[in-house]
């Protein structure tokens, strides 16, 4: 292997050649820009720093196809993230730079070994159009890099109005001298006291191999390409067709365009959660995919792999396990790499046939949700539904399976009944059994998700999973509580007085409770600041202090102002933890709620609402369809106070509350 020291500019007017087996373009933004800054900052400190910038090995073999008596043309076997990179910087400059092809952009039928054919053209990256960047993953990303670089450089210029100029003499010192001969075949570097950046340059000596070989010598057991990669890059090699390779290399570019169209679909939040509601610790989502057949090739072929399932290229050893036994059983390898296709083109449709059938997207989510197992045992459950999907038809899949498999996690056991009485749904209470009302609340909410057809609407099983489940009290807990710490139980009395009319306060009885309360519970702006003064946090021990000292006689007038409430909304403090007046949010909104009524709630939630959607999930929080329902008071029509969570308000929640449950646990 031939180690040497590129300068950037040793790179202009070569050609290099990004596999079909590589993995794309992935930069993110916070790469991009944390690039352009070690770049500057290397500029502006070099003396300090070194006498170039060293970016991380690019490593290279020569391809023999692309290759001319001409032209040279290297294959990219790491480094292609910096050196794609790389190539858009250079191009923002207008400086000349060194050719780029990625075979996986390549077009047309024939012509796949043209060197054109596939080439990065800087221009035309620039022109790409919304379409053509959905379709292709490399083209989404690179445009996105180069808006990056292009708002750095703006952001810069307004200190630095010569940014350009100091950008493009660190990529290529102004005294650059590129020599007759290619600098990998120099013995010598008369550039090496620039203050540059340079790469280290790993050529590979392909003798009766191929680039995939070096590919899987020294990406074997890395992070950033683990089984996702290495399986796609077993699949996808041409090299080993040597009488034919132009027929392969066809059918290498329609795979790996399938492979790319499976990838996005999977990036699709909505879909990947009704899956997976898991962490997820791999580099790709397809990894799902490939991890559900390499299961199945285990458990069909008797394949024995010396590694753990917990190994990282776990997957990728039990794929070239099958490949090495079905070759050695004189099987042709484009046979088995087809079948290998089929398998996982098999699998993927039936999770996408899931995810485009709103019924099964929402059963098969919520079933997932509820059951939230390790990635192994997740991983077997996918394999039984999948099993059951294909051997029963739709409407038995959904009530024998599915819809089953719900109602067994959702049900109200023996042990749980014996303790809630004759009517044990009816009994269910906030406490003891919170997990499991969260749990009817969820199957609840999905199934009005589910049912609601006049937008399609889709539950948000990302964001459920994402945050932490938690109950609110539809109308307000009691101020009385002796659970309460002293600072909510303050927060609660200023919501509660917030809600109180001058018609209230007529009564005498309420107003002396509230007037006593006063001084004791009503918090300054100073002393509700997290960052409290000295001053505040003493008054504030004060007045906790003082009302422990008095607790019984300001529970008493606590009392008189839940009573008030409490009698507006003909509700008794045993309803008041009662499934009848629980409603499913997420924690921070449940904090943001407060202590109110109705309507001051639901103001609260139409806000969260709104942040949400407006900084596309940024802020603010999403609310559950059956959430909603309960806060708009839509189990009442025409109701006449919209402050209130009555009587019939409850009743007729816990009858579609109980209507649901049936429905899964008969």
């Amino acid at each position: 292997m031939n180690l040497k020291l590129a300068h950037v500019g040793d790179l202009i007017g070569m050609h290099f050649n990004i596999p079909y087996y590589q993995r794309g373009y992935r930069w993110e933004t916070k790469q991009v820009l944390d690039l352009l800054d070690d770049l500057f900052k290397f500029k502006q400190d070099n003396q300090k720093s070194g006498p170039f910038y060293c970016l991380q090995p690019l490593v290279v073999c020569k391809n023999q196809d692309l290759s001319n008596d001409n032209t040279v043309v290297f294959d990219v076997i790491d480094g292609q993230q910096r050196l794609t990179t790389l190539f858009l910087l250079l191009g923002y400059l207008r400086r000349p730079a060194f050719e780029l092809r990625y075979e996986r952009a390549v077009k047309g039928e024939e012509g796949s070994t043209l060197w054109e054919n596939g080439r990065l053209d800087y221009k035309v990256l620039q022109s790409l159009s919304d379409e053509e960047m959905a379709n292709n993953p490399d083209y989404f990303y690179m445009k996105q890099a180069m808006d990056c670089i292009n708002e750095w450089f703006e952001e810069k210029r307004k200190k630095k109005p010569l940014i350009e100029d100091l950008m493009k003499n660190v990529l290529i010192d102004s005294d650059y001298s590129k020599g007759d001969v290619p600098f990998y075949e120099m013995s010598e570097d008369k550039n090496t006291n620039h203050i540059d950046v340079r790469f280290i340059w790993y050529e590979d000596e392909v003798v009766g191999g191929s680039s995939i070989d070096t590919f899987k010598r020294l990406n074997y057991g890395k992070t950033p390409l683990t089984s996702t990669e290495l399986i796609k890059a077993l699949l996808l090699q041409c090299d080993i067709y040597k009488d034919r390779r132009t027929e392969m290399k066809q059918i290498a570019f329609r795979m790996s365009t399938e492979w790319d169209v499976m990838e996005k679909a999977l990036q699709d939040d909505f879909m990947w959660s009704m899956l997976f509601p898991l962490k997820y610790d791999k580099a790709s989502r397809i990894g799902l995919v490939l991890s559900f057949v390499s299961r199945e090739l285990l458990e069909k072929h008797g394949i024995e792999v010396k590694a753990s399932e917990d190994d990282k290229d776990y997957d990728y050893l039990v794929f070239n396990k099958y490949i090495e036994q079905e070759v050695q059983n004189n099987r042709q390898y484009d046979e088995v790499v087809k079948d290998l296709w089929a398998n996982i083109q098999d699998i993927y449709a039936v999770f996408r046939s899931w995810f485009e059938d709103r019924e099964l997207y929402h059963l098969t989510g919520l079933y997932l949700t509820l059951l939230r197992k390790t990635s192994k045992e997740h991983l077997q459950i996918l394999r039984t539904l999948v099993a059951e999907f294909k051997s029963n038809n739709r409407q038995s899949y959904i009530d024998n399976v599915l819809k089953k498999n719900i109602g067994d996690l959702i049900r109200i056991n023996k042990s749980e009944s014996d303790d809630l009485g004759e009517h044990p749904f009816e009994n269910l209470y906030y406490g003891k059994f919170s997990s499991k009302i969260v749990k009817i609340l969820l199957t609840y909410n999905v199934d009005v998700t589910m049912k609601h057809g006049q937008d399609r609407a889709y539950f948000p099983f990302k964001f459920y999973q994402d945050t932490t489940p938690s109950l609110e009290h539809i109308h307000p807990q009691s101020l009385h509580d002796e659970d309460i710490d002293f600072v909510t139980r303050c927060r609660w009395f200023k919501d509660k007085c917030a809600e109180l009319s001058a018609d209230d306060l007529k009564d005498e009885e309420l107003k002396s409770a509230v007037a006593g309360l006063q001084s004791v519970l009503y918090l300054s702006a100073d002393e509700e600041d997290e960052k409290k003064s000295d001053d505040a946090k003493k008054s504030l021990k004060e007045k906790s202090e003082r009302y422990t000292a008095n607790e019984y006689e300001y529970g008493q007038m606590l009392k008189v102002i839940d009573d008030h409430f409490n009698e507006l909304a003909d509700i008794d403090e045993k309803e008041l933890h009662n499934i009848s007046n629980m409603a499913l949010v997420d924690g921070i909104t449940n904090t943001r709620l407060g202590n109110g009524l109705l309507n001051t709630k639901r103001s609260v939630l139409q806000k969260v609402s709104e942040e949400y959607d407006s900084t596309d999930g940024g802020k603010g929080a999403c609310v559950y369809m059956g959430t909603w329902k309960v806060f708009n008071k839509e189990y009442v029509p025409d109701a006449a106070d919209l402050r209130f969570w009555t009587k019939i308000d409850r009743k007729n929640y816990l009858k579609a509350l109980k209507t649901t449950y049936d429905e899964y646990t008969k």
